[in-house]
């Protein structure tokens, strides 16, 4: 039995990425240290839901797709951001790199990578940034089950860009 496209979501962005990036270089530990306090200004047509799992900040976007923030310090500050990229993917089947890009963030790297994927069968796509800030790695995450739509990814790359964080 297949799972319905939502459920895909929700295990994907509270399952491997609440991991992904985060503790899958540090073990698995419990004890995850998260930013403390950041910022990020969301569209205002983006309903924040309850973060649920490992991740911070969760939320709906008008088409349906949704978008997940997750923050762990202290860990993984050797790892290239493709590293960590492809670690936020481990789990995922069939996995199609369609596009990268760096991104430029204030006192601090990212990269974007857009990505066609499967689970058990069923295509998604995901939008992923993986910053570099400080002492700390924040996984962004856009999933959708269709191609994602370009005005869609670029104000999802404007709220990656959007962060602040030990500049206050």
């Amino acid at each position: 039995m297949k799972l319905p496209f939502l459920k895909h979501a929700i295990l994907f962005n509270f399952a491997i990425l609440g991991c992904g990036g985060c503790s899958m270089l540090g073990g698995g530990e419990s004890k995850i240290q998260r930013a403390e306090s950041y910022d990020l200004s969301a569209p205002a047509q983006w309903k924040q839901k309850g973060a649920k799992g490992e991740s911070d900040r969760a939320y709906q976007l008008p088409s349906g797709n949704t978008v997940s923030v997750t923050s762990v310090c202290d860990r993984t500050k050797e790892a290239s951001l493709k590293v960590l990229t492809r670690q936020i993917l481990i789990g995922t089947r069939n996995v199609k790199i369609l596009e990268e890009q760096e991104l430029l963030i204030p006192e601090g790297s990212g990269l974007f990578t857009s990505i066609k994927a499967s689970s058990e069968g069923t295509p998604f796509y995901l939008g992923i940034a993986v910053v570099k800030k400080l002492d700390c790695v924040f996984d962004f995450s856009l999933v959708s089950p269709k191609p994602l739509n370009k005005e869609e990814q670029k104000e999802f790359v404007r709220f990656v860009k959007s962060i602040q964080y030990g500049t206050h």
